[in-house]
């Protein structure tokens, strides 16, 4: 055969080799044996073809009979024991015997596709080795801790997994994003050479496989050269499928994988994944010159060694990310200041700041490209060249963010500019028909690069002309010099870049040369302004919402999981009030632009107004008493049970400004104060009043109007108060949108009043308000019928997070990734509802519907003129949107979908409307009702820092030194085992502790202990 060069393969189709089934092989590594089980009573539905080296059985004659016939009464207990302690997702395997004949087995179970699968392997008295194991693993973690930087560390994992195993070799393998790798670390027995630096191609590890080593934590191949186990029958009779092995520990690899082995001389093998989040970051490879196999209690603690690189990797990366986040607020305060303080040409504002353009993103010229105008700083291309780029390249790719370290492959001109641009990240900006472009360039990098042998051979010739992967024969030194390229953009940098785009559109928009002409055009033209501007919301809303709804709805199922740790769940928490704080950033920006376009309108409804307050204070009373501040609320007149109007926009106001009177009080109260005044013209309404008074900062007298103009703050030079600057002007806006007002009364260092009049109507009783339910849907009750629901998403992420939730409590759930997929499923499946996202590519939300209720009215017509026709019910279709618009619901609606979700949609709400549609049943989690509150609250509350450091004085001197010890040094589990010690009778003290380590203020507990002591 003739080989052919890695850069000449994309001339052919390889997508059937990146699709090679390699988790249905049929076959199994010969040093255990393998069973398939029935869930309902064990019987045996396949086998492993080496059983009957253990058993006095052959495999077939095992088919069909259960584990009761082949095991002992205790060691089938010990199975089921096992299975109902729901250890399946543990893999801790427990200790079999066949007979006494015969060798203690280790026995792992675990699920695949709705069948047990029981793997066994020998035990080799592994218990004796286990204090020797624990011991080699404890100083393990100590001297991998020492690691000064993350190559240390990966050099000294590579040492600590080489003493445990006695592998002759054990590298890590770092990828890159194209999936090729480079040996970042090694430990070596004397006699071999290095592969410290090598660069392996990405097809070494093709993609499926580096799929298996992200869902597999570590995978042993005791001897290379080993003759694989057949299981009997190769199909499962209960299905006529292939056995699925993603995660059996037994899985016989590739022939392809055992090949390469063998062509490196490697004689057995072990990985272990480095896994970066949900991505693989890299392997611990460990390699055998003669076959080597390693028990079970070795491989667990080298799998605990990767876990904790890989826990290290990421905590090492957030650093770095934080720092450099740092960075990129400092740049963009100080745009923001500028264009606060001096409204500019933005080329200007930025070329005044280009030393840190430059430097955040290690490169060495920036152009600033508005329209026709081009400012160029730094070492760049000249200005004719980059006018050609933008027309031939960048404006027709329409990418939001490109990046690239080889420009040349993109724009081939780039070669007579290589030494000043080899490498560019570039943001854009596209407006009808301008568009905006920052571009960083980096200059070329000539290196050498060391492959372990040439990677232009993987490929063969077949004799009809394919290609197909051919494992290396060589993988002797060979170098390659690379040129025309840059160093490579690093992901932050990527991202540093993203986040800037958006700053940057908003500026372009509101200062910019193209803003003041598009309002000037709003001027003459208002209606063609208001539908630009209403366009670019739909945009912004869509781009920012879309990620959002994946990640707070990921993070509320990740949540559920009970086997999560405390400090799992806190960071879990974290990330969740981290996701709802930044959703509401957003919807501040949004807020101001739709009342701008008058887009605003009322949702008017009836509720409870002293529910509302009482819930608000709910959301503030930890905030404020980690402070030390004392938020109460006080009710002057009797208010009605229920009013009617928009409660939505009456809780922001009053969210906003009670957030504000925590944020700028550092010592004293809170007031939330509610009366009420009857409207003498209407004896229908009330006028609602309410006051938030605060100790705080106060705001001068010149300032107290300005604070309610959009981007205005009271203090805007002082870094500990920062924020959009939106809050008020929104609430003020939504006040007077209902026809009330938002008013101030303050003193510099006394303290302020805002003053919130809303006119309300009343209401005898509540019509459509709800409390919300408290308790957590876990699955559907039983006797029902099987529901199908469609999910019709293009992100793959909002897609997974749909299907997770819906399939997790008993739906059957199919997905399509456009409008066009999801006729085509309506039509073959019927499913009984259907979410759909409206903006898809290929075909919209939109389109699909339209064509859907079309077909559904030409059968039903077909159906009164043949009565014998099957009858379908029109399915429920619920719109998924992330539009800024709560009217597109008009547009949505009249398509045909039955309702409108906005993203990010909470679980409930999910689960709300499938039952409002289909009148599905739910089983719920048991839970209290958290909301438990008194109108007036007492002063000896959970805040009331009086009482508990009363309380704390009356506990035992060596518990108190405890505390702050273990405050001091934030140790979680000490401080949990001190609160236990805690009498009944000081309750209020125990709370108080328990929340200030859930919100890990530690700092708190230290100081309530210096004040004790004081």
């Amino acid at each position: 055969m003739k080989t052919i060069p890695i850069h000449l393969a994309d001339r052919f189709d390889l997508s059937e080799y990146e699709k090679e089934p390699l988790h249905i092989p049929g076959l199994i590594q010969p040093h255990g044996i393998l069973f398939v089980l029935k869930e309902e009573n064990l019987e045996i539905l396949q086998v492993s073809e080496n059983v009957q080296d253990f058993f006095a059985d052959t495999a077939n004659n095992l088919i069909g009979k259960k584990l009761k016939d082949i095991f002992s009464t205790y060691h089938l207990k010990k199975i089921k024991q096992y299975i109902a302690d729901q250890k399946l997702t543990h893999l801790k395997p427990f200790t079999i015997k066949v007979n006494k004949n015969h060798p203690i087995f280790n026995g792992i179970i675990h699920h695949s596709e709705g069948k047990f699968i029981l793997e066994l392997e020998q035990n080799f008295n592994e218990k004796k080795s286990e204090p020797i194991i624990n011991y080699k693993l404890e100083q393990a973690v100590l001297n991998i801790r020492r690691g000064k930087d993350l190559i240390e560390v990966c050099q000294k994992i590579a040492q600590e997994v080489k003493k445990l195993t006695q592998f002759d070799r054990v590298l890590v393998y770092q990828f890159g994003f194209d999936g090729a790798g480079i040996v970042i670390a090694e430990e070596v027995s004397s006699g071999y050479e290095s592969y410290l630096g090598l660069h392996y191609p990405h097809l070494d590890i093709p993609p499926q496989a580096r799929r298996f080593y992200q869902e597999n934590w570590l995978r042993l191949i005791p001897n290379v050269d080993y003759k694989p186990i057949p299981i009997i029958p190769n199909f499962c009779p209960e299905t006529n499928q292939p056995l699925d092995l993603t995660h059996a520990i037994l899985r016989s690899v590739s022939p392809c994988h055992q090949e390469y082995l063998k062509n490196m001389g490697v004689e057995a093998s072990m990985s272990i994944s480095l896994i970066n989040e949900r991505n693989l970051w890299g392997l611990v490879a460990c390699h055998n010159y003669s076959p080597k196999y390693v028990d079970y209690g070795t491989r667990k603690a080298c799998e605990f060694l990767g876990q904790f690189l890989s826990v290290e990797v990421r905590v090492r990366q957030e650093k770095e990310l934080y720092q450099y986040q740092q960075q990129i607020n400092s740049l963009q305060e100080n745009l923001r200041q500028n264009l606060l303080n001096k409204p500019r040409f933005l080329g200007d504002l930025i070329k005044s700041n280009q030393e840190q353009l430059l430097n955040i993103f290690n490169t060495t010229g920036v152009a600033v490209c508005l329209g026709e105008n081009i400012t160029l700083i730094g070492k760049t291309p000249s200005k004719n060249t980059i006018k050609k780029f933008l027309k031939e390249f960048l404006i027709p790719e329409q990418k939001e963010v490109f990046h690239t370290d080889h420009l040349a492959q993109h724009f081939p001109l780039a070669k007579n500019f290589k030494e000043i641009a080899s490498g560019i990240l570039a943001i854009s900006i596209f407006l009808m028909t301008t568009s905006y472009h920052i571009i960083w360039f980096r200059q070329e990098q000539t290196q050498t690069v060391n492959w372990a042998g040439d990677p232009q051979t993987i490929f063969e010739l077949n004799e009809d002309g394919s290609a197909k992967l051919c494992p290396r024969n060589s993988f002797e030194l060979w170098q390659e010099t690379v040129i025309e390229k840059s160093l490579p953009w690093q992901q932050l940098e990527i991202e540093a870049a993203r986040e800037l785009r958006n700053f940057v559109l908003l500026a372009a928009l509101e200062y910019s040369h193209f803003s003041q002409e598009l309002l000037e055009q709003a001027a003459q033209k208002a209606n063609a302004a208001n539908q630009a501007k209403s366009q670019f919301l739909a945009k912004m809303s869509h781009e920012l919402r879309t990620p959002l709804n994946a990640i707070l709805g990921f993070t509320q199922i990740m949540s559920k999981d009970h086997s999560l740790s405390n400090k799992q769940k806190e960071y879990l928490d974290i990330i969740n009030r981290s996701g709802e704080h930044l959703l509401s950033l957003i919807n501040d920006v949004l807020e101001v632009s739709r009342i701008e376009a008058g887009k605003m309108s009322l949702n008017e409804t009836s509720f409870d107004i002293c529910h509302l307050i009482k819930s608000i204070r709910e959301m503030f009373i930890l905030k404020a008493s980690n402070k030390g501040l004392e938020l109460t609320i006080e009710q002057k007149d009797h208010l009605p049970y229920s009013v009617y109007g928009d409660q939505g926009k009456l809780r922001q106001i009053i969210f906003n400004l009670v957030g504000n009177a925590i944020k700028f009080t550092q010592k004293g109260y809170i007031i939330i104060r509610i009366s009420r005044e009857e409207i003498s013209s209407l004896k229908d309404k009330i006028m609602l009043k309410i006051e938030v008074e605060d100790t705080g900062i106060g705001i001068a007298k010149e300032e107290q109007e300005a604070i309610f103009d959009p981007f205005k703050q009271a203090h805007p030079n002082d870094q500990s108060f920062q924020g959009t600057g939106l809050g008020l002007s929104i609430s003020r806006q939504f006040a007077r949108l209902m026809n009330g007002d938002l008013k101030v009364k303050s003193e510099l260092n006394q303290g302020s009043i805002f003053t919130c009049e809303i006119p309300l109507a009343k209401i005898e009783q509540i019509t459509d308000y709800s409390h919300p339910h408290s308790k957590q849907v876990i699955a559907l009750e039983k006797d029902q019928q099987t529901y199908r629901i469609l999910v019709v998403e293009d992100v793959q992420e909002n897609q997974l997070l749909m299907i997770d939730i819906l399939q997790s409590i008993g739906f059957e759930v199919r997905s399509a990734n456009n409008g066009l997929e999801a006729i085509s499923l309506w039509e073959e499946w019927y499913p009984h509802l259907i979410w759909m996202d409206m903006k898809m590519p290929i075909m919209s939300g939109y389109e699909a519907v339209k064509i859907i209720r079309k077909k559904e009215q030409q059968r039903e017509d077909l159906i009164s003129a043949n009565p014998g026709i099957s009858e379908h019910k029109p399915v429920i279709i619920i719109a998924l949107t992330a539009t800024a618009f709560n009217e597109e619901k008009e547009s949505i609606l009249a398509v045909g979908c039955n309702d409108f979700v906005r993203k990010p949609c909470r679980e409930e709400m999910i689960f709300e409307k499938i039952s409002q549609y289909l009148g599905v049943r739910y089983l719920y989690e048991e839970q209290q009702d958290i909301l438990a509150l008194n109108i007036a609250p007492s002063k000896k509350d959970v805040c009331d820092l009086k009482t508990i450091e009363q309380t704390i004085h009356l506990m035992p001197k060596i518990w108190i030194d405890q505390l702050y010890n273990y405050a001091l040094s934030a140790r979680e589990k000490q401080l949990s085992q001190l609160i236990k010690q805690i009498p009944p009778e000081y309750h209020l003290l125990t709370q108080y502790l328990t929340e200030m380590i859930n919100n890990l203020a530690f700092e708190q507990i230290v100081n309530l202990v210096k004040k004790e002591e004081i």
